[in-house]
């Protein structure tokens, strides 16, 4: 892990209306993560946890404060700007995988390529794209299974393509909601040995959780409660 602070929040603030009711989700939220670190976020159901990983992933928007990413203002940027960030430099790990079910594991894994080039663009290098994501795949341990549909799988195996897709496009920091949330416990273990793996390597990782055991794997825990978050290491 490096000392370079890649990603800020400051003053993060979020709040949805519910009828005549104004819910405050976030009250004032200050974080920073640093390249190459694993942080977990962690906290009840229902205490933010979520969102507040897709304010920083540029998924949705702040009502107020502000969320920097290699000293770019975010919330600056225009929708298109914030697609391609999401595309070019993010990844996306959810609890419920969402693969698409006609698409065998090889096609789901390509879809962030799929998405970042013309379909011209595609076709010319669809040779070095699949090679990269036969790659990533093999290196999940999922090399025996390119043709197989989503529902030919067991759920740590959705889990495992759903990451590949989240590393086509080699994204400078991971996101990970609750990814072993969907999960038995063993299965859950193995998801975390995949994540510890990629970490390991350099991947900078946000990981939300409910799980104070599987947040403790990580390089540095902050705990959201009653919209603040908290240092616990």
């Amino acid at each position: 892990m490096s000392n370079q602070t890649i990603l800020t929040a400051a003053n993060v603030t979020k709040t949805f209306r519910m009828g005549e009711s104004v819910i405050e989700v976030l009250k004032g939220v200050d974080l920073s993560l640093n390249a190459g670190e694993f942080l977990a976020i962690e906290g009840r159901s229902g205490s933010g946890k979520s969102t507040l990983l897709h304010i920083l992933s540029a998924l949705d928007e702040c009502n107020s404060g502000s969320i920097h990413y290699d000293g770019r203002d975010i919330a600056g940027m225009s929708p298109k700007g914030r697609c391609e960030l999401r595309n070019a430099q993010f990844g996306f790990v959810f609890q419920f995988y969402y693969l698409l079910p006609e698409l065998n594991v090889l096609e789901n894994t390509l879809l962030p390529a799929m998405v970042q080039h013309s379909v011209l663009s595609f076709r010319r290098n669809s040779g070095a794209l699949r090679k990269r994501a036969i790659d990533v795949l093999t290196e999940l341990g999922m090399e025996h299974r390119l043709k197989h549909k989503p529902q030919q799988l067991s759920g740590g195996e959705r889990q495992r393509v759903a990451i590949a897709r989240a590393l086509m496009n080699s994204p400078k920091v991971l996101f990970a909601d609750e990814p072993t949330g969907n999960l038995d416990i063993e299965t859950g273990r193995q998801i975390m040995h995949v994540l510890e793996m990629l970490h390991d390597k350099g991947q900078t990782i946000v990981m939300v959780t409910h799980d104070r055991t599987i947040a403790r794997q990580t390089d540095r825990v902050v705990v959201l409660a009653e919209g603040r978050l908290r240092e616990v290491h």
